[in-house]
């Protein structure tokens, strides 16, 4: 990524969040007054994803949307749940527009939270917190880390990470860039940390897990992914990570099915928002 480049993966996903904001039906399932702050509702690419989503229909454009609330909503459960374990420090792995540093509950002051990603899209993110007069919270480390040069490890490291202490890590919407080597590098890195430690984080799942419609709208998102030099390299199978994990030595690993989330999440809701099985959250504890 060129100095200064704008990431349009991550700006969708804050579209995705700001939509929620105005669409759905109360009571919200991530209550995010940031997102709508970092994104122009009157500018092109806002009305072109909304353009889009329209002509797609209802039985698209809210599950496709419900895939990133639901997701932001579990992890910070998760985390909410990790500090019984000890957990003092949440590393955002790809943090781009993520908003939990900025809308943080009162129980988030006690961790430490790193946003980890290239320097280009941080610097990014931070010109647009800059420009919406988003405060920069005290327990936030910002961690520029370009990991085609610098290790994760060497990255927090500079950033004042300590690795004796029960660490959360969260790593949504990127299993997909990834090559099986680098995945499995990051699962290795949060298996080195002390007892308790853990990771959320998102798959996609092969075709032949999610019904035709899912199918073709993620397809759709792939091969745009794909023509922005940004294409999908890995997607995995719930039931053959449960077992790699497992075998890892990792204590717990949680499995979040799309019935189990709409059972969680979309139980009786007065919109359209609804769990898909394409997007499936995992969760490893060491």
């Amino acid at each position: 990524m060129e100095k200064k480049s704008r990431s349009v993966t991550a700006e969708g996903v804050a579209i995705q969040q700001t939509m929620h904001q105005i669409l759905d039906a109360a009571p919200k399932i991530v209550d995010d007054p940031i997102s709508p702050r970092l994104i122009d509702t009157a500018g092109e690419t806002y009305k072109s994803v909304a353009a889009y989503f329209e002509s797609a229909g209802r039985s698209v454009r809210s599950p496709f949307r419900a895939v990133f609330i639901m997701r932001t909503r579990y992890t910070e459960d998760c985390l909410a749940e990790s500090l019984a374990l000890g957990v003092r420090q949440y590393v955002i792995l790809g943090a781009v527009l993520d908003t939990f540093a900025y809308r943080q509950p009162g129980w988030a002051s006690a961790i430490q939270v790193f946003e980890v990603d290239h320097p280009a899209s941080q610097e990014w993110k931070r010109e647009c917190l800059q420009a919406a007069k988003v405060k920069i919270p005290a327990n936030l480390t910002f961690a520029p880390i370009d990991l085609e040069i610098t290790s994760l490890r060497d990255g927090l490291s500079a950033a004042d990470f300590d690795f004796r202490a029960p660490s959360f890590f969260s790593l949504l919407g990127v299993t997909q860039y990834l090559t099986a080597e680098a995945i499995e590098s990051i699962f290795g890195f949060v298996q080195s940390l002390p007892g308790g430690s853990e990771i959320v984080f998102e798959i996609i799942v092969p075709d032949d897990l999610m019904p035709a419609e899912e199918a073709s709208v993620f397809r759709d998102a792939a091969s745009m992914s794909a023509e922005r030099g940004e294409p999908w390299l890995t997607r995995l199978r719930p039931i053959e990570l449960i077992s790699k994990l497992t075998e890892r030595g990792f204590s717990r690993v949680t499995h979040l099915s799309p019935q189990a989330a709409n059972d969680r999440y979309f139980r009786e809701r007065r919109d359209d928002l609804a769990a898909w099985s394409a997007a499936q959250m995992m969760r490893a504890i060491v």
